[in-house]
């Protein structure tokens, strides 16, 4: 091989090994994994992991818009779920994440049977956490339902 193009293999082993270790530190922060389970146990309806990971106050909140939230994947099945974090922001002290993060939701509308499904619902989260007694909790959050 010429020395030209090992120098080109490495070049680009180097950036997808970058992005790949970029990738992986967001989405394994604390806060992150964090809103993960705040935003999974929302879409399945499960209020008491979502009193668990966030204020009383807000968590009541949510428990009564259940009905309209759950509007958005009602008419089809739900395949699989992934977010996409759009922006983290931490405060100089390291103790309030501000996120906004798109949940892609693909779903399968009973038509075509596949794996990636055939329609995909995408709602940007906004969410504040702070960090307490070293967990993270949600502090305040924001939806297309909640606005």
């Amino acid at each position: 091989m010429s020395g030209l193009k090992k120098f080109v293999i490495w070049i680009v082993l180097l950036v997808v090994g970058y992005h790949g270790l970029n990738y992986v530190k967001v989405h394994t922060s604390g806060d992150i994994v964090t809103y993960k389970r705040f935003a999974k146990s929302l879409m399945d309806n499960d209020y008491t992991t979502v009193r668990q990971l966030s204020d009383p106050g807000l968590a009541e909140q949510l428990a009564a818009m259940r009905a309209e939230r759950n509007k958005q994947f009602s008419d089809g099945r739900i395949l699989f779920s992934y977010h996409e974090v759009v922006s983290q922001y931490h405060t100089r002290d390291g103790k309030t994440a501000h996120l906004i993060v798109d949940q892609v939701t693909r779903m399968d509308s009973g038509g075509r049977m596949g794996f990636w499904g055939d329609r995909g619902v995408r709602i940007r989260h906004r969410a504040e956490l702070s960090y307490e007694n070293h967990v993270w909790k949600v502090k305040s959050f924001s939806d297309p339902v909640m606005q």
